[in-house]
């Protein structure tokens, strides 16, 4: 463990790795095309997409009210929800596979079936080998299993157990390194592999400086589960300043010691974007209930939820839209750009349309660009 000599190196055999500084990775998907696939996307769009390594899985609980819903369930939090399972492709936003779920059902067992049909989705253009970034409540040795036997590397956060703090307490302190873009954050790798789980795996630790005054009262704190329980006994006791709140990646993608460790913890770090897309779709997709007591209707409804979120981000990337501001959430994409008041006039035998001072910045460039488009074949 620590900075042992199996631990510099993380590359294995001619395995697509990690390259330091860009976030993207070394080697292409065997048969893919950059040609096909991209048919009316702007050039621009093109190689980014191509090369985007997905796919994200989350789940987020949607409340619901009412005696007669089927297929919803009280959650450990005392609320009645479903609960959709997501499998996103993180670069472009769009959602490739889910299910809905009933709010106390475990999503671990369902995983590795939406994430096989998310990489069934995958457009034969994308060149990149795909990853698998998940959470702690993905943390299975089956979905990682599925993802090898699959051709897809995965990085997935571990709830912190007994074997976990083990390999932690065996870092010698030389090994740390700073983590990017993220105060008082150090990252080390550790040679430990849950059992079952497939060969290549380790362990990156991330450790962050937590000052002894903030850490909370509370036992039911969800930081002070990431403390040592020896540092935090010395630090609600006042004889340390501070303690150190760790967390734990386990994966198999291959990188070397040093900025390439940090570069994929960086990386991982990303898969909250995941948590702003569902909420896009809550509050911009109407994905905030399921209004039906059928449960086959709320699926319906969150697939409906679903694809106004495709037409959003395909909106946004083919008309440039995202390139000022970044991706837009619902909400001002309406405002900016679909529901923008107008007049049709005809002038000198031309039909014209006139735009409110203010908001004619965004929807004539965008109609312009839509007519612009190669027709479809």
């Amino acid at each position: 463990m620590g900075c042992s000599p199996g631990c510099r190196s993380r590359r294995h055999g001619r395995r697509p790795g990690w390259r330091a500084g860009s976030g993207r990775p070394r080697g292409r998907r065997s048969g893919c095309s950059r040609r096909g696939g991209w048919r009316g996307c702007p050039p621009s769009v093109r190689p980014s997409w191509s090369r985007a390594r997905p796919t994200i899985l989350d789940s987020s609980d949607v409340e619901v009210f009412g005696r007669g819903k089927r297929g919803v369930a009280y959650t450990y939090e005392g609320k009645k929800a479903g609960r959709p399972l997501l499998a996103s492709w993180a670069r472009t936003g769009l959602v490739l596979a889910t299910d809905l779920l009933a709010g106390d059902q475990d999503v671990r067992p369902r995983a590795a079936v939406v994430l096989a049909r998310a990489l069934g989705n995958l457009p034969a253009a994308v060149c990149a080998p795909p990853l698998l970034r998940a959470d702690s409540g993905f943390f299975t040795g089956d979905l990682a299993r599925t993802a090898v036997a699959t051709g897809v590397d995965f990085a997935i956060a571990a709830p912190p157990n007994s074997a976990f703090w083990r390999a932690y307490a065996a870092v010698e302190e030389t090994c740390w390194t700073d983590a990017r873009d993220m105060t008082g954050a150090q990252v080390a790798t550790s040679d430990y592999a849950p059992k079952g789980w497939p060969p290549g795996t380790y362990t990156i630790i991330r450790r962050v400086k937590v000052r002894a005054s903030e850490i909370s009262a509370d036992p039911r704190s969800r930081r002070r589960r990431t403390i040592p329980k020896a540092q935090l006994a010395l630090a609600l006791d006042g004889i340390a300043d501070h303690a150190w709140a760790v967390s734990f990646i386990v994966t198999n993608i291959p990188a070397d010691n040093g900025p390439d460790i940090v570069a994929l913890e960086h990386w991982f770090r990303g898969r909250a974007d995941i948590e702003t897309q569902i909420k896009d779709h809550k509050l911009g997709a109407g994905l905030r209930h399921l209004p039906s007591a059928d449960p086959i209707i709320n699926t319906v409804w969150m697939w409906a939820a679903i694809l106004a979120g495709w037409l959003s981000s395909l909106l946004q990337t083919l008309t440039g839209f995202d390139q000022r501001a970044g991706r837009a959430h619902g909400d001002r994409l309406r405002h900016e750009l679909i529901t923008v008041p107008g007049r049709v006039v005809r002038h000198a035998g031309q039909l014209i349309l006139r735009l409110p001072p203010g908001r004619d910045q965004h929807l004539t460039t965008a109609l312009a660009r839509l007519r612009a488009l190669p027709a479809a074949v």
